[in-house]
């Protein structure tokens, strides 16, 4: 497991299952008619934060939300891809949950947690994105279609009772029977952007300097007015579910 978004206090307030299997989100797929699968959408949220601390030995981001609430980010080892930000960084954060199942087939091998970073730019603005994929077995031990419960056991020995809440798993439910082996992926996904001032008068001068430079290039027309500063964009906050 990799503890990359392990503690959001603010952003995914109330959003911990009881089990892998516990849902109450909203419906993102259905089941496939290649194989039984369902998949739901668990939490999609943004907000705007500053960067209160940086703790690169613990790595770990202390931020603070526009009410106050604040909001810790654990990332581990494996995270290198990404902006570096200091405190006082304004970020615009996303943060995605969802969770899928799907049925295993028999002898293959067991699911991997895997873990997934980038970076890149919006607007001229730094980006990073950061993506935890917890993957485990598990094995159906009961199930009881009128209640939508179904209890399973992991790999790890460990047992568990679930409700189903949403018709995707519902429907999922059906296509099981009692000792089906199924693969669980929880992926939990943040990403954000800086928006420092800072970055954004840099971004204007190279705006400046690019147009400049056409327009001092031969051949090229004179402008009727000064090269205006670009417009400083809004941070891309996704529609709520």
């Amino acid at each position: 497991m990799h503890p990359v978004v392990s503690r959001l206090a603010s952003l995914a307030a109330g959003s911990a299952a009881v089990c892998a299997l516990a849902l109450g989100g909203v419906v993102a797929g259905l089941p496939s008619e290649a194989h039984a699968q369902a998949s739901v959408l668990l939490k999609h949220q943004s907000a705007k934060a500053v960067v209160e601390t940086v703790d690169h030995d613990a790595r770990e981001l202390l931020l603070r939300e526009a009410n106050g609430h604040l909001i810790t980010i654990e990332y581990g080892s494996a995270v290198r891809d990404l902006p570096h930000v200091n405190a006082g960084d304004k970020l615009s954060i996303s943060f995605v949950e969802t969770l899928g199942a799907d049925l295993a087939p028999p002898g293959s091998p067991l699911p991997e947690s895997t873990l997934t970073t980038a970076r890149g730019y919006v607007h001229g603005h730094p980006r990073g994105v950061i993506a935890s994929f917890r993957r485990e077995r598990a094995k159906i031990d009961s199930i009881d279609l009128p209640t939508h419960t179904v209890s399973f056991s992991t790999e790890d020995g460990s047992s568990h009772v679930a409700v189903l809440r949403t018709q995707a798993m519902q429907d999922f439910l059906k296509t099981l029977k009692v000792g089906d082996v199924i693969d669980i992926t929880r992926m939990e996904s943040i990403s954000y952007v800086i928006l420092n001032e800072q970055t954004e008068a840099a971004q204007d001068a190279a705006n400046a300097a690019a147009a400049a430079g056409a327009a001092s290039a031969p051949g090229a027309p004179v402008p009727a007015t000064a090269p205006q500063p670009a417009t400083v964009p809004t941070a891309p906050v996704a529609p709520a579910q």
